[in-house]
């Protein structure tokens, strides 16, 4: 990195990553305008559940699961905490490491609750994933589109009233603008290999023709579970405490590989980010642990000692594993590198556009 960018002086935050600006004291607008996080009234938790217990259903709610600590956590306070009925899923994408799986297994039978697996055609999640790394320098899209539509198709199939996501308010931004989840920029992606017919792209979205507005409008009316953000109620311990409580309460397993391991779950996720780090400049790692320097989590120079192992090597662990499995060679993963940012970003959905901009003007002024 060049001298003249300025770093933050709290956190790891520097001025050439999206977003950033730092001011004359040398602090960066996020650490400027942060606020610790205040949970959402609890009386409204309780009422969902409760609203949720009343249907007489066999399930009260849905809890996609991945073997990471925050789904893991989100199951221990549904079941342990709150006495729901619970149906677990795994969207498996081919990618998940052993450890996630023997999280799976080890939690849904310390809590006693079913589990279903959704399980891809691998010649064809492949295909997905490599087209979409090609063309547009990212995987994660398709991963976490079809753990949506899965998820929304489960809530269908069994009439499960409430989703309880695993998403944390302790977590920030990923800095990136690229509307990966879009499902017209998907399509729009997957349709340049012509060997992905039309046929496949809609089966793996199962919902082909959904937006955000007609998903919110099936949603009110019942078709699919209402999405419930459990965490943002919760008067949350910090990440090692919740560690701490899965692997007493739910026999879960840290892995011993780095000392920042929110995403060991996907094997993919080191070969995503080095080339995410090529794209945008910075990898995951930058903004996950300022927000946790911001949230008292680790200091900053924990943070730094941190950044500066898993730097070590110049290339992933998994690097040769993954031009195996993509079937990739040297000088297409550097072509992958330089794809422009916001590619395709002229494929995005109206609808969808219109939706993100409604929920957030209700957030400012809420």
């Amino acid at each position: 990195m060049s001298e003249n960018i300025k770093t933050c002086k709290k956190c790891l935050l520097n001025e050439s990553i999206e977003g950033v600006s730092i001011n004359e004291e040398g602090i960066c607008n996020h650490c400027e305008n942060f606020k610790p996080f205040r949970p959402y009234d609890h009386k409204e938790l309780l009422a969902i559940f409760e609203a949720a217990k009343n249907k007489g259903r066999k399930y009260d709610a849905l809890v996609p699961l991945s073997g990471g600590k925050d789904s893991t956590y989100v199951l221990y306070l549904a079941v342990k905490k709150y006495g729901l009925k619970v149906l677990t899923y795994t969207f498996d994408n081919g990618l998940m490491s052993d450890l996630a799986k023997k999280n799976i297994e080890t939690s849904i039978k310390a809590v006693s609750v079913d589990h279903k697996w959704i399980k891809q055609d691998k010649k064809l999640i492949k295909e997905l994933y490599r087209t979409t790394l090609v063309k547009s320098g990212e995987i994660c899209g398709v991963c976490g589109m079809g753990i949506e539509r899965s998820m929304l198709k489960v809530s269908e199939d069994h009439h499960i009233p409430l989703i309880l996501l695993g998403h944390s308010p302790t977590e920030n931004a990923s800095f990136t603008s690229e509307n990966i989840y879009d499902q017209n920029r998907m399509k729009a992606i997957l349709s340049e290999n012509k060997n992905i017919t039309k046929k496949k792209i809609d089966t793996f979205l199962i919902y082909p023709n959904m937006n955000f507005i007609s998903s919110f409008i099936q949603t009110k009316l019942g078709k699919f579970g209402k999405k419930v953000n459990i965490l943002f109620y919760e008067d949350l311990p910090n990440d090692k405490e919740i560690g701490n409580i899965i692997t007493k309460e739910m026999n879960w397993e840290d892995s011993s590989e780095s000392e920042y391991t929110r995403h060991f779950d996907c094997l993919a996720e080191p070969f995503t980010n080095y080339i995410r780090e090529k794209r945008f400049g910075v990898s995951r790692r930058l903004p996950q642990l300022s927000n946790m320097i911001r949230n008292g989590e680790i200091t900053r120079e924990e943070a730094i000692r941190i950044n500066a192992k898993d730097e070590e090597n110049n290339l992933p662990d998994n690097y040769e594993l993954m031009k195996e499995t993509f079937e990739l060679n040297d000088e297409e993963i550097e072509k992958i590198g330089h794809i422009p940012l916001k590619v395709y970003g002229q494929h995005t959905s109206k609808a969808n556009k219109l939706f993100a901009l409604s929920r957030k003007l209700l957030k400012r002024n809420s």
